[in-house]
């Protein structure tokens, strides 16, 4: 009995990290998969049927992305592009499943520093204003497969897209 209570006091008081996992089809930040009730049943679509970008501009992105890079005091190296890729569901709330792609400045295959890729996912996890995507007459709600890449350059954030 103390032993299970000294693990549920550990699992508690550590810090949420994500969990990384890499698979043959890709590397993943978060396994889980869990859907609201409602939104089980509802077709997936990809975020440009939808319109379903992230109300900001690139640019604040940009900015708020480096910011929380600098937060930690951290420097980072490397140039190329980290991209998440995760699905949106029917009431704007962003999954947990993550896939993360990453690839140098010539788009071949590359793996930055654990902690860039943790960070930036971090700052991922605080961008909680995703659209609601809507059929094209408006009446019915769909989960939709969203990307957001950010662009390396020597270890600094300097584009976000889309």
């Amino acid at each position: 009995m103390r032993v299970l209570l000294t693990a549920c006091l550990l699992l508690f008081w550590l810090p949420g990290w994500s969990q990384r996992f890499v698979l043959p089809d890709g590397e993943y930040m978060d396994t889980t998969v869990s859907r609201q009730a409602g939104c089980q049943l509802k077709p997936t679509a990809r975020y440009y049927s939808v319109n379903g970008k992230y109300p900001r501009s690139s640019d604040t992105l940009r900015e708020q992305a480096q910011a929380f890079l600098q937060r930690g005091g951290h420097t980072y190296t490397g140039s190329g592009y980290i991209t998440f890729r995760f699905v949106v569901d029917c009431s704007g709330k962003r999954l947990p499943r993550t896939q993360v792609l990453q690839t140098d400045a010539r788009y071949q295959q590359y793996r930055f520093q654990p902690e860039l890729v943790e960070k930036l996912y971090a700052y991922l996890n605080t961008l909680n204003d995703w659209r609601i995507a809507r059929s094209p007459n408006g009446q019915e709600t769909a989960n939709y497969i969203a990307y957001i890449a950010f662009k390396i350059n020597h270890g600094k954030v300097v584009a976000v897209c889309p």
